[in-house]
């Protein structure tokens, strides 16, 4: 599904999750792909020792060490300061005030999944957790060596130590860990094949077909809905609306059948319109940050339900699990250590 429709890895309901993967370099992704532009930052490494360390954060019980807070923190400065920057000047302070509000969102994120762990008696501890955790690590480091490349300059060019590493696996190792005890037998994610056909068959699973005139840079916005409402009228004047999605849709991606989806999948705006409809019919032009969409609600085959069921399946689950993440996450919140707050823009590296 194309990246402003679907709510998935990239961007999970605001749940800022971190990816690495390691295939030559580490590459760092929260709520959305971070360039990697930096080379290792060599200044005042020994203030970087020292402070570590240092509570940077309490998220509900938890406790936050600052490598770990600097590693969300400096990425999203990289990500965020081509916004704040208007010639050769930086207003850090408006900078450091959305970097230090997205960095509490991406830790709750992470800390629900730890949190939700915690309810299930899963920690980062436990004998099986910490055991994927090195063994992944190892991997990783085994690859760079047989590449010849350098795992710690990577690392640091990341703003990221190994503990940092090692405890993001973790939360990965745990997250795995929590979720085959919450899809096994008495679960609270459904597994039962019988029950989960009534579910696809059910109100908690539509299908749907769209059309997505998407806000490209240095496109007039206004101009953007005229060729929406145009595409909808062609539809309400008896067009079929798969030529309209040829003639108008920027959603390259969508499967010839249409999407099938449950709830906590797709951005509010489609989710909302989706689910408030009846099988056949249209939406209005509907608007959201990234273009306009319109959506025909469509019945769900059968034929497509059995050939799909297994993927079918793994989807619902999917959605279910990370909706309760992002529940726990929602509960969460983040307090600045007096440490932290002290620290300005500048010293933050």
């Amino acid at each position: 599904m194309n990246r402003q429709l679907m709510v998935s890895d990239e961007a999970r309901k605001k749940r800022n999750k971190k990816i690495v993967a390691v295939f030559g370099l580490l590459v760092v992704a929260i709520a959305g792909a971070i360039a990697i532009r930096h080379a290792v930052n060599q200044y005042n490494e020994q203030k970087y020792l020292e402070s570590y360390g240092q509570t940077a954060l309490t998220v509900g019980k938890y406790t936050v060490t600052y490598d770990v807070y600097r590693y969300f923190y400096c990425n999203y400065r990289d990500e965020l300061e081509d916004k704040y920057t208007e010639g050769d000047t930086v207003d850090t302070v408006a900078l450091d005030r959305e970097v230090r509000q997205r960095v509490a969102e991406a830790v709750c994120g992470l800390y629900g999944t730890v949190s939700l762990a915690d309810d299930y008696g899963i920690t980062t501890a436990d004998g099986d957790v910490k055991s994927s955790a090195a063994t992944y690590v190892d991997a990783v480091k085994s690859y760079y060596k047989e590449n010849g490349g350098d795992y710690e300059s990577d690392l640091a060019a990341n703003y990221m130590t190994e503990q940092v590493f090692s405890f993001l696996m973790s939360v990965d190792a745990m997250e795995d860990k929590l979720f085959t005890s919450l899809v096994s037998d008495g679960g609270k994610i459904e597994d039962n094949d019988e029950k989960m056909l009534e579910i696809l068959h059910g109100e908690d699973f539509v299908r749907a077909k769209l059309i997505f005139v998407e806000n490209d840079d240095g496109e007039n916005v206004e101009d953007n809905r005229k060729i929406a409402e145009e595409a909808l009228a062609a539809y309400k004047s008896g067009t079929d609306f798969d030529t309209l999605i040829g003639r108008y849709s920027e959603d390259y991606a969508m499967p010839a059948d249409g999407y099938y989806f449950t709830r906590m999948e797709m951005i509010d705006v489609i989710e909302t319109a989706a689910f408030a409809m009846a099988d056949n019919e249209i939406s209005a032009v509907l608007e959201c940050e990234d273009g306009f969409y319109i959506l025909l609600r469509l019945p769900k085959e059968e034929a497509y339900i059995t050939e799909n069921f297994a993927d079918l399946k793994a989807q619902y689950q999917s959605a279910v699990f990370y909706g309760m993440i992002d529940d726990r996450a929602a509960l969460l919140s983040a307090l600045e250590s007096e440490y932290v707050r002290g620290l300005s823009y500048e010293e933050i590296r």
